[in-house]
């Protein structure tokens, strides 16, 4: 189940993240100087695009003209940024920014979108430069490929969105679990708390007592002892038992019971068993303790309680009278 929800936040993650590239008003191109950046500008919006050499010329293809008051695009530069800005509200175009010492070029088209689409911040890195494929079987002409140098970075980009994303959703499930941990610490606390808020109701409201009639009873050098006196408090009586297996073997029972016994028969009590020992099976020479816990009012006048030890096939091993 955990590997489960990893793998689904892992997936919502990676998702979030991708649309989140799409969408950013702040992105990176990563450019070869046979490759073209696009770059998208909205009126009264200025967008810069930030070069890793000092910027030394830019040329535009519709570049605003003061003096005629024609063209799409304002054009500034400084150091290693170029700032764009459209002045009208639809247009593409194309410009060409030379860096360094002017011997790299890197190309771009422009597009005048709404607001809501545009760059503020476009962060440019060089590609690696195509390398030439000599022809072979017939071709006629060399190709400029770069597609091994494009899955590389395709490969990397997604590795470190997946490492990002799995990194995310660790944190997430830690947080969950810490969480859980928490809640399971404040309802145990509040269990603990109910318990002695009870205890107490019951002592200031007074505990009562009832005489045991029959203390033990035995089969097969197995004795079942009962406490000489059940308490009752809050509505609910409690009597505690001891199991001893005095014999050469192992003992198994089923189940203990209690029944409202009457001339006419018996029914069963409603009860709730602790037990020191989960497994119903006793060991020679070994013991355990229990407590059952019932309510006694429903008892009609002419019935007595008594308690069943029964076997694994709910067959009748020792009982021992309550009341």
């Amino acid at each position: 189940m955990r590997i489960a929800v990893k793998i689904a936040l892992i997936m919502l993650l990676l998702a979030t993240a991708f649309a989140v590239r799409a969408q950013s008003p702040v992105t990176a191109i990563t450019l070869s100087p046979d490759q073209i950046g696009q770059v998208k500008a909205a009126q009264g919006i200025s967008t810069r695009i930030s070069f890793p050499e000092k910027v030394k010329e830019v040329i535009c293809g519709d570049l605003y003209d003061a003096a005629s008051g024609k063209g799409s695009f304002v054009i500034q530069y400084s150091d290693n940024d170029v700032f764009l800005k459209p002045i009208v509200s639809k247009g593409m175009s194309n410009m060409f920014v030379k860096t360094g010492d002017g011997d790299l070029v890197y190309n771009f088209d422009l597009e005048i979108v709404p607001t809501a689409q545009a760059h503020r911040v476009v962060n440019v890195t060089l590609g690696v430069r195509a390398r030439t494929v000599t022809p072979t079987h017939g071709e006629e002409n060399g190709t400029n490929v770069n597609v091994a140098e494009l899955e590389q970075r395709a490969r990397e980009e997604a590795d470190e969105i997946v490492r990002n994303a799995r990194q995310q959703a660790d944190r997430i499930i830690k947080q969950a679990e810490t969480k859980s941990a928490d809640a399971d610490r404040e309802a145990e606390q509040q269990r603990q708390q109910d318990v002695e808020r009870r205890f107490t109701q019951g002592l200031m409201l007074g505990i009562r007592e009832s005489k045991v009639k029959t203390l033990r009873a035995e089969a097969n050098r197995v004795v079942i002892a009962l406490d000489s006196k059940a308490l009752t408090f809050e509505e609910k009586a409690y009597l505690r038992y001891t199991i001893q297996n005095g014999s050469t073997e192992a003992f198994t029972f089923g189940s203990i019971s209690l029944e409202a016994v009457a001339a006419e028969g018996g029914r069963p009590i409603p009860v709730e068993i602790l037990q020191s020992k989960a497994e119903n099976r006793l060991e020679p020479g070994e013991s355990l303790t229990g407590v059952v816990a019932f309510n006694p009012k429903p008892l009609m006048s002419k019935e007595k309680i008594t308690l069943f030890v029964r076997g694994p096939e709910d067959a009748e091993i020792m009982r021992v009278s309550i009341q």
